[in-house]
């Protein structure tokens, strides 16, 4: 009796060659693959850690001017109150004493009246508190470290007042032409004053109607002290008996 079945072969030459052929391909490919993943997944995990690091020291440059500027905040706003009470008290404590230096005087004086236009309003040829309150505001800008008008040293509460044709300085009354004086730096002092927009307004009227004008610098301007008490009075209530 014979057993049915495919008879078994032994394997060539041939044979043996191709499977290892493929047993080496699929050996290599393997090898590729994993090298290629691991590859992949150290450049992306080096990425990740590049980018974290650039992160943060982003945020620490962010923290460090926000520091920064909290910083420069805290300077300015401790100095601006400081100044400005500095730059108070030093015009109260400086009025005190004889000062000297260099610096402007403005003259300003009434148009002459022996040559006056038809139809003009004679208001526009005197002059008027708001004249000189104008030069003296333009000297301060200029960075006046002190001033006087007709002579009388300007004190933190020092009256300057038109009434009629003459000022009152302190209560003292003057007639035309006033005097303005500053002591300071003569350029700045002179550009405040020439370049101030009011005071741009009246050389216009000098101009047209003869209004008084001169500007002039001195090496040297000698100031008195002001006899001008500077202590503060307030009211008080008065209590009744009983």
């Amino acid at each position: 009796m014979k057993l049915f079945g495919r008879p078994l072969t032994r394997p060539t030459g041939r044979t043996l060659r191709s499977a290892l052929s493929v047993l080496i391909v699929t050996t290599a490919s393997g090898m590729l693959f994993v090298a290629s993943a691991r590859s992949n997944s150290e450049t992306r995990s080096q990425t990740a850690v590049d980018l974290a690091g650039l992160v943060a020291h982003r945020q620490n440059e962010v923290k460090d001017l926000q520091d920064g500027v909290r910083s420069l905040k805290d300077q300015i706003a401790g100095h601006v109150p400081a100044a400005g009470q500095q730059s108070s008290d030093n015009v109260g404590e400086l009025s005190k004493v004889p000062v000297s230096g260099p610096g402007i005087t403005v003259t300003l004086s009434d148009a002459p009246t022996d040559s006056i236009p038809d139809n003009v309003n004679p208001n526009d040829l005197v002059i008027h508190q708001q004249d000189i309150d104008d030069v003296m505001n333009a000297m301060w800008e200029g960075g006046a470290e002190a001033m006087t008008v007709q002579g009388v040293r300007i004190a933190p509460r020092t009256v300057v007042r038109c009434i009629g044709n003459v000022i009152l300085v302190g209560g003292t009354s003057f007639s035309p032409p006033y005097k303005i004086s500053a002591i300071g730096n003569v350029n700045q002092l002179r550009n405040s004053v020439e370049t101030n927009p009011r005071v741009v307004n009246y050389q216009r009227y000098v101009a047209r109607y003869g209004l008084g004008w001169e500007l002039k610098a001195s090496e040297k301007l000698e100031f008195p002290a002001s006899d001008q008490d500077l202590s503060l009075r307030y009211a008080q209530v008065v209590k009744e008996n009983g």
